[in-house]
């Protein structure tokens, strides 16, 4: 692992793995700042479909620069020095922050899908689709705030791919009955999401794929109101709508989920911009 720390960066502790890189607390000793460092892991160099996860996840992410998703701050997609440095959250996940919590207070639910979604409508902007949003790929920063991240299994539209991909408690589904990924099929997880993270409980369960993809297919949730009788009707109905059967009568693309939450949540939560850090230069 030594050797293939790229210059300029001193490595401190692991702060996990995924299926394409190892993630490191890393110090970038040139900016005097922590870092969270991905290297991609030994056998990348023979699964070309590993290899070229990690090398989206660098160009994607190089792409992307929004105060709530995870910011890129130098990569590599490609060779033996390959890397990812990114900004460091060090409130963990959004799915660690649920189960440590349970149901969280309705105001920090609500601002932290609104967070969220305005990553995802950034996303969607930049025409990328991430095809795996659900709070395990939601980091939190040391203000709180929540950032979209872990673009492994993203994709630009542009691009000509139609395997199925993402994780089936948060699966469209569309893309369980194999039809290509999209940008309503991210706004259907979205709406998983919220569900979620308001409801303190996911929507559809089950002990297996087969099981949920049923449940997706066929079942309805709960109305969200019945979990929390204090939250607004208006936002219940915006997160039904997103998790609607039929993509067509979902929100056309993040932004206008965004807009609809925003809309629906009124003044129960403070909605200012997160402060957008200097422009820096990538490798």
């Amino acid at each position: 692992m030594t050797g293939r720390v790229p210059a300029g960066y001193n490595v401190l502790q692991r702060l996990g793995a995924g299926r394409t890189a190892l993630v490191w607390l890393a110090r970038d000793l040139g900016a005097g700042r922590d870092v969270a460092l991905k290297l991609p892991r030994p056998e990348l160099t023979s699964d070309p479909v590993l290899r070229r996860m990690f090398e989206n996840e660098v160009q994607i992410t190089l792409n992307l620069d929004h105060p709530h998703v995870v910011r890129a701050y130098a990569g590599r997609p490609t060779g033996d020095d390959a890397f990812l440095a990114l900004e460091y959250c060090s409130g963990g996940t959004l799915d660690q922050l649920l189960l440590e919590r349970g149901r969280l207070p309705l105001e920090t639910a609500l601002r932290l899908v609104l967070d969220v979604a305005k990553g995802l409508a950034h996303t969607h902007d930049r025409s990328v689709l991430h095809r795996d949003v659900k709070p395990a790929n939601v980091f939190i920063d040391g203000e709180g705030r929540a950032k979209l991240g872990d673009f492994g299994t993203g994709t630009f539209r542009t691009d000509d791919v139609d395997e199925r991909v993402g994780t089936a408690f948060y699966m469209a589904p569309e893309v369980f009955e194999g039809r290509p990924t999209s940008i309503r099929s991210d706004v259907y997880s979205l709406g998983v999401l919220a569900y979620e993270v308001i409801g303190g409980e996911r929507p559809f369960v089950g002990a297996s794929y087969e099981a949920l993809m049923v449940a997706h297919l066929h079942s309805l949730p709960r109305d969200l109101r019945g979990i929390r009788p204090e939250l607004p009707v208006a936002v219940a109905r915006v997160v039904a709508k997103g998790l609607s059967r039929d993509p067509e009568r979902r929100f056309g693309d993040a932004t206008t989920f965004l807009a609809a939450f925003r809309d629906a949540v009124g003044g129960r939560v403070v909605d200012a911009p997160a402060p957008t850090p200097p422009p820096e230069a990538a490798v």
